[in-house]
């Protein structure tokens, strides 16, 4: 066993050339490049650390289809327009040359750090569409509550929205709605990258849309992955889920039934905490269960975890917790 876990220590598979791309982001980004002050982690951009808020969240959430947007309300109201790459696209508010770039260049460098801990094939799984990804940027929480909701349908008493939609679906748009996070000192896009983590997630480890991801218990990897790879690519440490672990709240195998329906401690933190222990520790494990996921195995992923894992791991990953 890894005598220092993640949640205590620089990740082990951090690389220096993306830890200082991400650092670029949030170095180049002046706090008065905003228009105004104007959504955990760049400068946090992973879900967000400390305690679970409760009816409004600043967690970002995932939901159903992409809803179809005017052209003309894109155009009056999200002027910058900046396509990244092929498969990348932004559109904001207000954003400088220098945020734009930097915000790129923290994604891209984001994709080989996602490969590296998932170990895929780098193909997406069979039937992914989803070439390209709208980033939209509102220019802080305020702008997203009043505009969010008309322009994308969207509940707004969050901390961003990535739509998925089908995948499968010629056509099909992936976006992540997001905003700036004015309580930030530089400028930061909240919950950047562990929303890019759910869209690299859904293209190259889980097989069809959201609703068949669901249809058992995933979250725990699903959102646990997201905090993983955020934190350990933009190298921060998550004192939330430090807090948690010293708790010891919950065994492992307990955490392989985490759904929506549980507390943001148990689905953000303990999920980072569960995905932590088993990609450090049991590496073939995750291989495993991720062979599953890409090609919609749910019911095996699930008979391996509970039967084939079960509660062999659960003392272990006790004692984890307090290295």
């Amino acid at each position: 066993m890894s005598t220092v876990p993640a949640h205590r220590r620089l990740t082990k598979i951090a690389l220096s050339t993306l830890v200082a791309s991400a650092a670029t982001l949030s170095a180049a980004l002046p706090a008065s490049a905003s228009p105004t002050s104007p959504v955990t982690a760049p400068a946090p951009a992973s879900a967000a650390s400390g305690p679970a808020p409760s009816a409004t969240t600043s967690f970002a959430v995932r939901s159903g289809a992409p809803s179809p947007v005017a052209a003309q309300a894109v155009a009056s109201n999200l002027p910058v327009e900046h396509t990244c790459s092929g498969s990348l696209r932004i559109n904001a508010q207000r954003m400088s040359a220098q945020q734009l770039k930097a915000t790129c260049d923290s994604l891209a460098g984001q994709d080989a750090y996602f490969h590296n801990v998932v170990k895929d094939s780098g193909q997406p799984v069979a039937g992914d569409r989803n070439t390209t990804l709208e980033v939209v940027v509102f220019d802080s929480s305020s702008e997203y509550r009043r505009l969010a909701g008309s322009m994308y349908g969207i509940s707004t008493n969050n901390g961003g929205t990535y739509q998925e939609g089908n995948p499968s679906a010629t056509g099909n748009q992936a976006r992540f709605i997001a905003y700036r996070d004015e309580t930030a000192r530089t400028f930061t896009i909240k919950n950047l990258n562990h929303e890019y983590t759910h869209y690299l997630d859904g293209r190259y480890d889980m097989y069809g849309d959201w609703n068949a991801n669901i249809s058992t218990p995933t979250l725990w990897w699903i959102e646990g992955l997201a905090e993983y790879v955020s934190y350990g690519y933009l190298d921060k440490h998550n004192t939330w889920a430090a807090d948690q672990a010293r708790r010891q709240t919950y065994r492992l195998s307990t955490l392989f039934d985490t759904t929506q329906q549980h507390d943001q401690n148990r689905i953000y933190a303990w999920g980072y905490l569960a995905v932590s222990y088993l990609v450090e520790n049991h590496p073939d494990d995750v291989a495993k269960i991720l062979g599953y996921y890409r090609t919609g195995s749910w019911q095996a992923a699930r008979t391996y975890i509970k039967q084939t894992i079960g509660t062999r791991y659960d003392a272990d990953f006790n004692r984890w917790l307090l290295t």
